[in-house]
């Protein structure tokens, strides 16, 4: 009977650290008191540890190779706003300014003055985008700011009435000379005109005869609007020249919804107009005044929206906000964090400006639908945009062979080179969420 009781004692027990390990590959269990869990926590966090270590020791073991440096593409050149120019897109859904690709490198609610200005273009933007009521009744406050604006090289897409109903009110002729007073100013890209319809559901006649009334009367301005949910995106498909979308997914739901938005937005379009990325540059926390709260997105998020968004075909990154309420300024690290990305992105924008290949590299990992990527090809490499949405660490192959043998493969970022082995194969290594801009020479 004794040895009994001591066999269920030992089953209990077993039963026990099973429980707690389990719960431990379920998240943290700060609420627990029981003694147990904390030390299945400490078990998995070796576990976890033990796993990187093999991680980088894997990755780490290369076959012997050249050791390879990151080269910068030739630089893209600014566009020349100088004078009025034709806003419009080519057949891969870029921007083009009188001809040339462009891509909108911006911001919402940035400061009308000319420090502000200048700041803001020595900090790597070439657009900014204001709301509605922007500059008070009339059309000269917009014209002296658009004027500001092209002294410091920066485009505007502008709200194009302070009442929506001048569609309605005015005659064509009342609204045509309205549009000539600023698309006279080299410094308009084009005319933003509503704010998430689907959820604010303004009247169809008003978004149709908006788009009508832009298109018809200035069309060297493409007119866009921005859109949240995705459930009626097909509404309003045909009342914009352009889509700019705005998920919001940290941290109520997963960072791949940056992905799902891209597609929905880009199968509603049937490819046919641009769509640009409008991330969540602040924290809905601080917005209900729950300062105590991390500020969310993080550096490392908002990096990861950002490639998420360029590999996904977005064509330009306009983040709300720059200096309202909530600004990404809120915290420093995540500002500084976000201008090295912007620079980045500056050093890259020949490269980011070319057609996506279509080419298929066979990744391998665990994780086999948490890496995303696409190709890129230009005169002196071809490269590898990839981002992970994996918050785990992994290891993925690419089978580069389609792309040639004895390659010099070099991540941009980090400056870490990867050796092919015999069929065409490297294999990288990705922390937590990363981004990795490979270059293939």
């Amino acid at each position: 009977m004794p040895k009994a009781w001591m066999m269920l004692i030992v089953f209990a027990m077993a039963a026990v650290l099973f429980s707690c390990a389990d719960n431990a590959d379920e998240g943290d269990s700060a609420d627990s008191a029981v003694d147990a869990v904390t030390a299945g926590n400490d078990d998995q966090n070796e576990a976890d540890d033990r796993e990187d270590d093999l991680l980088e020791d894997q990755s780490n073991d290369e076959a012997p190779g050249r050791q390879c440096e990151a080269v910068a593409p030739v630089a893209w050149p600014e566009a020349d706003i100088e004078d009025p120019s034709v806003i419009s897109f080519d057949d891969n859904m870029f921007f083009t300014v009188d001809g040339q690709r462009f891509f909108p490198l911006g911001f919402y609610s940035v400061p009308r003055d000319a420090e502000s200005l200048e700041t803001f273009k020595n900090e790597g933007f070439n657009i900014a985008l204001t709301g509605p009521g922007c500059c008070g009744d009339g059309t000269d406050a917009q014209v002296e700011w658009l004027e500001l604006a092209q002294d410091y090289g920066i485009f505007i897409i502008m709200h194009p009435w302070s009442n929506k109903n001048d569609v309605f009110n005015l005659s064509e002729d009342e609204l045509e000379q309205g549009l000539d007073e600023r698309n006279d100013v080299g410094s308009l890209f084009g005319w933003y005109t509503f704010d998430e319809p689907a959820l604010h559901r303004p009247d169809k006649e008003l978004t149709q005869q908006t788009h009508y009334i832009l298109s018809t009367y200035d069309p060297n301005h493409p007119d866009c609007l921005v859109e949240q949910a995705m459930d009626d995106f097909n509404l309003y498909e045909d009342d914009c020249g352009f889509f700019m979308i705005d998920p919001y997914p940290v941290p109520y739901i997963f960072l791949s919804m940056v992905k799902a938005s891209m597609e929905e937005a880009r199968a509603a379009t049937e490819d046919l107009k641009p769509v640009v990325g409008v991330m969540q540059a602040f924290s809905w926390d601080w917005i209900y005044d729950n300062y105590d709260a991390p500020f969310r997105p993080t550096g490392l998020e908002m990096r990861n929206m950002a490639w998420q968004f360029i590999i996904f075909g977005a064509r330009g990154l306009i983040p709300w906000n720059y200096a309202g309420d909530y600004t990404i300024h809120a915290v420093p690290e995540v500002w500084e964090s976000y201008l090295a990305d912007v620079a980045e992105m500056n050093e890259l924008m020949r490269v980011i400006l070319t057609d996506e290949a279509d080419m298929d590299l066979d990744p391998q990992s665990d994780f086999p639908t948490m890496i995303d990527y696409v190709v890129k090809e230009e005169d002196t490499a071809a490269w590898v945009f990839s981002v992970s949405t994996n918050e785990r660490s992994m290891l993925v192959d690419y089978d580069l062979s389609g792309i040639g043998q004895d390659l010099c493969v070099v991540d941009y970022s980090t400056g870490e080179s990867f050796t092919q082995d015999a069929d065409g194969r490297i294999q990288v290594r990705y922390d937590g969420l990363q981004v990795r801009i490979l270059e293939i020479m």
